[in-house]
């Protein structure tokens, strides 16, 4: 029986036996096979060790690893303008609040002020038609008054909210407008 030599294919892992060199010559001079060569052969054939198959699956396997890190950086770069326009968001919003509860605090004193200044008037009445008078003029003030303070918290509120909710609008904008395009390319 021939000598058979175990080697490594290049294209594959597994050892398989290879006729010696002195084996393949005698199977050379003589007209039918060895079961040698048979086996051989039959271990060398193997649809997935062509090279074009290779070459598709490396360039599939490389565009799913470009695009999987295209998409974590932009992740990644969305996750962080997040972060930043709730910071900007927050910043606006803390300092409006600010400024809401400082009108808030300035309205409450003039209201504290003007009601002593009521009841001192109040109380120099000398009869009941001039004290109805007074209340009635005060009353009617201070329905204006609380109008006006009403409508002045109200506008400087609905300011806070809009200056401080834009990041937030800018944010969410640029990213559906990334989101579009993904989807359109």
């Amino acid at each position: 029986m021939a000598e058979i030599s175990s080697a490594k294919k290049t294209a594959g892992t597994a050892l398989v036996a290879v006729p010696s060199a002195k084996a393949r010559k005698a199977s050379a001079s003589s007209a039918a096979p060895t079961e040698e060569t048979l086996v051989a052969a039959a271990f060398s054939f193997h649809p997935l060790r062509n090279n074009d198959i290779y070459k598709k699956m490396e360039t599939m396997m490389t565009q799913s690893k470009t695009q999987y890190d295209k998409f974590a950086n932009d992740a990644a770069s969305a996750s962080k303008e997040s972060v930043e326009a709730f910071l900007k968001f927050t910043n606006i919003w803390m300092k409006g609040s600010e400024d809401i509860v400082k009108t808030y605090m300035n309205l409450a004193q003039e209201s504290a002020a003007k009601n002593t200044e009521a009841f001192k008037t109040l109380l120099a009445c000398k009869n009941l038609n001039e004290l109805t008078e007074v209340q009635n003029k005060l009353a009617q003030e201070t329905f204006d008054g609380i109008l006006a303070n009403a409508t002045k918290l109200s506008e400087l509120t609905v300011k806070v909210t809009t200056d401080a909710l834009e990041p937030i609008n800018d944010q969410v904008s640029k990213s559906i407008r990334k989101a579009t395009e993904s989807v359109a390319a």
